[in-house]
């Protein structure tokens, strides 16, 4: 709300001054942000209240920041006078008038548990989730209680998504991939039934996830009658550890007016039971007899793939689930603890799945992996609920790193501002920070250090599963050299598409710069150079007239197909000829342009690959196991601009355009793509394509990287046909005639 309307409202009773730099609450926060392997997912915020009732209202916007509350002095004198906590429960109902104000403080804290809370920080009206304010107003970790985070925020509003998601996507492909409006956003429709059993979380090393999820543990089983939480870890040493330090210990220090009577021990050693008959310490530590109780409880098992099979669970924290071994499978083990969290079609309890993830050789890396892509939110079946029934969030390491959190509690990633830079201490943000580390590791020729440091502070999904070998094969620190050196200097591409002229087909085509454009392109042509074609009357086919100049790959989404919960994209890519002769790189070969993306309909990606083509004149050297661009550049009267590579045994060009993606060819473009790195790659510019070399693990990972496929496609076609052709001197092959009697046999 602007400070003038708020002025208008309120100005009687706030100095209009304060007001400056008071902002409108946000609507929607979104998640799973800028990943390439991930889709973003809105969280929809609830409308604020009217500001003067919005915590800090009044305040001058640098003085607003969140604080915790005090208990009321006379609770705590009555803590400390009465031996159980129903004394003091009996002596409030008693004298209600005399203790009017602790009530309403109760009753507060309560509210904001079960509804969330609304306070202005640095001027803006900030909402955060019940569970959020219970963790930093009341639950006290090992360094006292949490200071507010964004970072926080974004995970307990997820996790409050994620356990009342009723909506799922109207429109849904074959495979159950939602489809979205023109503008972007999804028709949903609302179920009436939870449709997610919980979230996987692969985080960051030491930000409190464990903490975390064990508050929103005890939150459930309190608030349910006879609900049974249940915690698992990566072995039963780590899941007492998680039970006695992150669950009990903060239990033990919450008042009274969050503590359910409950059975034993205040410090319980394997079962927090909330069950009657309760013979329980009281808060000075005499026994009593109680006959109220939930009936709840939480516990902790083994890491047994079995070890709660049978069971009704409320809610199962599966901790450091990445880390499993010895042949526990956690893939597995969530199978079986989803039938524990329904009861047939009715989703009751909920799971949360933290971890940072250990060697994928050793540990349970590749299971974690393969659970998460299966938990892909925009990927639902026609009940609405995902392959494995959950969600998966990520928040970069860069996002909450601890020492770049200003004064406010929110991330400072990039540079920061100079009251920020004096807050921190610092001069750079987080990002730069994680680079400088990990390039001190690379120039150190530490690889182990740098892939575990990756693990353990990941920015992107793909980094969480880090190998520490490559089978790729590729030079690792020379890619990652030439990816810092472009990650600072984006300034060399160009974003936009490439359209007809006047939207006439067949005539020119021209690039055109938007923000949202699918094409990335690094060279660019003047008028006199781009659209070289010509019409053969003789072929009745468009015939490129730029060959010598470079060739374009293309990977054509796959829409009958989906591996695992990964969506297909696109991808396509030109890349300019070299001019090499006897290990002399005189002109490097380089990315001319680069697409990876989804349209809605395919035949508008073949289009957009036949105006790539036609603007650098060059021909399409396409993956054929689906012949969508095959056929397309032939209805189009484009077959000219098909690459049919020369078969050197047989002296003749091939049948068929392109190739199938076999061993054979796989193999030939990862030997391309390890010669163009250690050799040109120094010179490229779009940073997409190296990032498509630095993630991908081996061969086998080819089909889940369709940019990385496409331009391979476009490497090999640089040493193809023509190529080939003059090497072995054969002056008498006439591709032209070829085409013809291919057009007309």
């Amino acid at each position: 709300m602007k400070t003038r309307s708020l002025i208008a409202r309120y100005g009687e009773k706030v100095d209009p001054g304060i007001l400056v730099g008071y902002e409108k609450a946000e609507e929607v926060l979104w998640v799973n942000t800028g990943d390439k392997k991930l889709i973003p997912v809105p969280i929809e915020l609830p409308e604020p209240p009217d500001p003067h009732r919005i915590d800090n209202f009044g305040l001058p916007a640098k003085e607003q920041k969140f604080t915790p509350p005090v208990v009321p002095k006379k609770l705590r004198k009555l803590q400390k006078k009465f031996d159980t906590i129903d004394e003091i429960w009996d002596e409030l109902d008693s004298h209600q008038d005399l203790y009017e104000e602790e009530i309403r403080f109760i009753k507060k804290q309560w509210y904001h548990r079960l509804k969330g809370y609304w306070f202005y920080n640095n001027g803006i009206p900030t909402y955060i989730d019940g569970w959020h304010y219970m963790y930093i107003a009341w639950w006290h970790i090992d360094i006292g209680l949490p200071k507010y985070r964004s970072r926080d925020r974004k995970f307990f509003l997820f996790a409050r998504k994620i356990y009342t998601e009723t909506k799922t996507f109207a429109n849904l492909t074959e495979k159950g991939e939602a489809i979205p409006e023109k503008d972007g956003s999804y028709d949903m429709l609302d179920t009436l039934h939870r449709l997610f059993l919980g979230f996987n979380y692969p985080k960051y090393r030491r930000e409190g996830a464990t903490y975390k999820a064990e508050l929103i543990n005890f939150c459930v089983v309190t608030e349910k009658m006879a609900a049974w939480g249940g915690i698992q870890s990566m072995n039963e040493t780590q899941a007492r550890k998680c039970f006695l330090k992150h669950l009990v210990a903060p239990w033990k220090k919450l008042p009274f007016f969050f503590k359910p009577n409950y059975e034993g021990s205040t410090s319980p050693k394997s079962e927090l039971s909330f069950s009657p008959p309760a013979k329980r310490l009281s808060s000075k530590g005499s026994l009593v007899s109680s006959e109220v109780g939930l009936e709840s409880k939480v516990d902790f098992a083994p890491a047994d793939e079995g070890a709660y099979d049978g069971d009704k669970l409320y809610f199962h924290h599966d901790d450091e689930v990445g880390k499993l071994s010895g042949g526990v499978d956690c893939y597995k083990r969530h199978n079986v603890v989803a039938q524990c969290l329904v009861m047939g079609s009715e989703i009751i309890g909920y799971t949360i799945k933290t971890s940072t993830v250990g060697e994928m050789e050793r540990g349970g890396g590749k299971r974690f992996k393969k659970q998460c892509e299966l938990s892909n939110y925009h990927i639902r079946n026609e009940n609405g609920m995902t392959a494995t029934g959950l969600a998966t969030l990520f928040i970069p390491s860069r996002d909450g790193l601890e020492g770049f959190i200003d004064e406010y509690g929110n991330s400072v990633i990039d540079d920061p501002t100079p009251e920020q830079a004096k807050f921190i201490g610092r001069k750079i943000g987080a990002r730069e920070y994680i680079k400088n580390r990990r390039r001190m590791l690379r120039q150190s020729g530490d690889s182990e250090g740098l892939n575990e440091y990756i693990r353990m502070y990941p920015e992107s999904f793909a980094e969480c599963f880090r190998t520490s070998s490559k089978d790729s094969g590729f030079n690792m620190q020379k890619l990652e050299e030439y990816i810092d050196n472009l990650q600072l200097d984006k300034s060399k591409t160009k974003r936009g598409n490439f359209e007809w002229r006047n939207n006439q087909k067949d005539t020119t085509v021209e690039f055109v710069e938007r923000q949202d454009g699918k094409f990335i392109v690094a060279l660019d042509l003047n008028m006199d150079e781009a659209n070289r074609k010509w019409w053969s009357d003789d072929l009745q086919s468009w015939m490129p007239g730029n060959t010598s100049w470079g060739v374009a790959g293309g990977d054509p989404i796959k829409f009958k197909r989906t591996e695992g919960s990964r969506r297909s994209n696109g991808g396509g890519a030109v890349v300019r000829k070299g001019q090499i002769r006897d290990n002399d790189f005189s002109m490097k070969r380089r990315f001319a342009c680069t697409y990876n993306f989804r349209p809605n309909d395919k035949y508008e990606y073949a289009e957009d690959m036949l105006k790539m083509c036609v603007y650098y004149g060059v021909q399409m050297n396409p993956e054929i196991n689906v012949p969508l661009l095959w056929d397309y550049f032939e209805d189009r009267g484009y077959t000219g601009f098909l690459m049919f590579q020369f078969d050197r045994q047989k002296g003749e060009f091939k049948i068929t355009p392109g190739a199938n993606t076999n061993d054979k060819i796989t193999q030939q473009i990862f030997s391309e793509y390890m010669n163009w790195i250690e050799h040109e790659a120094d010179e490229e510019v779009i940073l997409e394509v190296l990032e498509e070399c630095h993630e991908i693990a081996g061969p086998e990972e080819m089909t889940h990287h369709d940019l990385f496929t496409a331009g391979g496609y476009a490497l090999i076609g640089t040493n193809s046909l023509y190529d080939d052709i003059q090497k072995l001197n054969k002056e008498t092959v006439d591709y032209s005639a070829f085409v013809k009697k291919r057009k007309y046999s």
